[in-house]
């Protein structure tokens, strides 16, 4: 049994308790919690596999950092096996309310839900359709971890009472054996001389061999030889990633990949183990090679254990990522990182509404980005919107006319504006941040922009911040701050937090300096 509650609450306050496979909810990011088990010092707690450290005998001190969604928590005693608890972690309510925030996840599974992918601990159901997820590697691990033992247990399953079939093979036999004859064996002259009434002597007939088709049951089937083939593809890809588990080469950040590569390796080696010895097993062993074929997949859908087996092998190799399975759960972006690429699409949606010109996906023409959307305007001109872009530092890259002065830097969106060989630029970054101080000290990415970038040889003007909480510090949202300093803030940028319609004055401002009159 799993237990906890908030570092904060009174003694007196009541402990949540959670079963095996139970959902604790009401947790909320950026708070600490104390967890427990009783009073076994010798249990190891993990959190998305990393080890919690003891506060005391009993207790353990857990502080979720800014994600939201379902956290796995595993408990280990010594001689038992392992137990799985989930914990649900909420935004902060300064900033989004739950329901805000689900109705941003909706937003971006609309429009592309490969973009929630990430790698905070906490995950989301996803589906196994359309194009692979970012960090398919990643996607990769938490498959084989997720549908892996379920795949190896029912090819178990199949091992202990496999699909034969019944194999013709030709046999030199004593004719004595021999119980009906294909009419080719009349080809023999003494067989022939015995159908015509001629029989051979006593020792001529013991001594008479025949060529005959006999049948014996075997493993050589279509079906077994699709099921090796997965199974080798499965071996393949365990191999594959203990590799990069042990190199870091998951592609997310390293010093957490460090954390967690014992659970991971410890899962993964079992899984190897298991698929070992299936495949050195009497099935396996017996089957002539490992090829799929439309015969071999037609006998797998006829049976429902080889049916099964095959479809959680092809899931736990899945990197696809569209659609919705309560069991498919995959990590996803901090809640700042779904921020802001909601505020990428909700810029989007703006632009679009100003300009009445949809948007198409295109390649970068200024700077290198994760994504690029255009809008063709009148007279030639081009609005290109661009989330996570990367301006190189000190020079721009080959033909492009984007650079950093300093350092290389990552702005969240930029809008760049280009007319007949003249372009300016516009920076939003959005900030997961709340509270007066907060945002004080988040304005230093708006005045680092500002001063550091630089598209053609202009800076970007303006540079604002857009925050999901309420309007802590209005002298940055003020008209005038911003048109002196260049730089400034809107905030309640969230579902229906009346933040939109203030960006969508401001980028009609910044679009009708340059186009004239925007309707």
């Amino acid at each position: 049994m799993l237990r906890f509650r908030r570092a904060t609450a009174p003694d007196g306050e009541t402990w949540t308790e959670l079963e095996p496979g139970q959902v604790g909810a009401g947790l909320t990011e950026d708070t600490n919690y104390l967890l427990t088990t009783g009073s076994r010092p010798d249990t190891r707690i993990f959190v998305d596999d990393v080890e919690l450290q003891r506060e005391s005998a009993s207790l353990l001190k857990w502080r979720p950092s800014f994600y939201s969604g379902r956290v796995a928590v595993d408990i280990v005693a010594p001689g038992e096996q392992k137990t799985r608890y989930f914990l649900d972690v909420s935004p902060s309510p300064a900033k989004s309310g739950q329901a805000a925030f689900d109705d941003m996840v909706a937003d971006i599974r609309a429009f592309d839900q490969a973009l929630l992918v990430g790698a905070s601990p906490a995950s989301m159901e996803f589906g196994h359709a359309g194009k692979p997820g970012k960090l398919a590697s990643d996607i990769l691990l938490a498959r084989l971890r997720e549908h892996g033992s379920a795949f190896l247990s029912a090819v178990e399953t199949i091992a202990s009472s496999p699909h034969r079939s019944l194999a013709a093979e030709a046999k030199v036999l004593p004719l004595s054996r021999i119980r009906r004859l294909h009419h080719s064996s009349l080809q023999d002259r003494r067989l022939a001389a015995m159908a015509t009434g001629h029989s051979p002597s006593p020792d001529a007939m013991d001594s008479l061999q025949v060529s005959s088709l006999t049948s014996a049951p075997t493993f050589d089937t279509p079906a077994n030889r699709a099921l090796l083939a997965l199974l080798r593809r499965f071996r393949a890809a365990v191999t594959a990633t203990c590799d990069k588990v042990r190199e870091l080469g998951l592609g997310t950040p390293k010093e957490e990949q460090a954390l967690r590569v014992e659970c991971r390796l410890e899962d993964l080696d079992r899984l190897g183990s298991r698929t070992h010895k299936l495949l050195v097993g009497p099935l396996f062993g017996e089957v002539a090679g490992g090829v799929t074929s439309s015969a071999g997949l037609t006998q797998i859908a006829a049976q429902p254990t080889y049916s099964r087996a095959y479809r959680l092998g092809c899931r736990s190799l899945s990197t696809e990522v569209d659609g919705s399975d309560s069991n498919d759960q995959l990590h996803v972006a901090p809640s700042w990182g779904i921020y802001e690429t909601w505020c990428y699409l909700r810029v989007l949606t703006v632009v679009g509404q100003l300009t009445g010109v949809a948007g198409v996906p295109s390649e970068p023409d200024t700077v290198s980005a994760e994504r690029s959307t255009s809008f063709a305007l009148a007279g030639g001109a081009k609005l290109e919107v661009l989330f996570q872009a990367t301006f190189p530092a000190l020079k721009a890259y080959s033909k492009r006319s984007g650079w950093s002065i300093s350092r290389e830097r990552r702005p969240d969106i930029v809008l760049v504006h280009s007319e007949a060989g003249y372009r300016r630029s516009l920076v939003l970054d959005a900030k997961w941040r709340s509270g007066h101080e907060n945002v004080l000290d988040a304005m230093a990415s708006a005045h680092i922009y500002h001063d550091a970038l630089r598209v053609g040889c202009a800076p970007p003007n303006p540079c604002l911040l857009l925050l999901p909480g309420r309007d802590t510090v209005p002298e940055l949202e003020e008209d005038a701050f911003i048109q002196a300093n260049n730089v400034g803030a809107i905030s309640c940028v969230k579902v229906n937090g009346g933040g939109e319609a203030r960006l969508s004055a401001l980028l009609k401002q910044w679009l009708t300096s340059a186009l004239g009159d925007i309707e």
